[in-house]
């Protein structure tokens, strides 16, 4: 049982450093830079190649988040319950990686879906609020990774 937990936490703790550095690297260098570049051939180029090449190692980071997170929830609830730190932890994870499932695995085919289908408004509202949750997911994702790194190594 001991290896199993310590391979789940393994791969939870390196799947996080994944996700957390890709956020941070997606929202803070490659957006505004892709902001920047004007419409036409080498923005689609640059665009294909984040989604062929980015997004699968994102997609699996977020995965295998949601399956290590759900085992150590599972098991570990009880020292979750005493463990306030872990109380903030887990709750910036859950609110990151719900922000991270909808945007990888349900935002991203229906952004396609009205842009084929040419609803302007609709995907004008709809990059409103993805943003909105990109932010949030950055945020606590953020926060739920300094909150793990600081229970297991304390500042004080």
């Amino acid at each position: 049982m001991d290896n199993i937990l310590g391979l789940v936490i393994f791969l939870h703790v390196t799947a996080a450093t994944i996700f957390v550095m890709t956020l941070v690297l997606m929202q803070l260098v490659v957006n505004p830079a892709m902001a920047k570049i004007t419409a036409g051939p080498e923005k689609a180029a640059a665009a294909d190649t984040i989604q062929g090449r980015w997004h699968p190692v994102v997609d699996a980071a977020i995965i295998t988040l949601d399956i290590t997170g759900l085992y150590l929830a599972v098991t570990r609830l009880w020292f979750i319950g005493f463990t306030p730190i872990l109380h903030v932890k887990t709750s910036f994870g859950v609110i990151a990686l719900i922000c991270a499932n909808l945007l990888h695995f349900y935002f991203k085919g229906y952004k396609r879906r009205l842009k084929a289908e040419g609803k302007t408004e609709r995907l004008a509202a709809v990059n409103r609020l993805t943003s909105k949750m990109e932010i949030t997911a950055l945020v606590t994702g953020i926060l739920a990774f300094l909150a793990g790194i600081s229970f297991n190594h304390p500042f004080f």
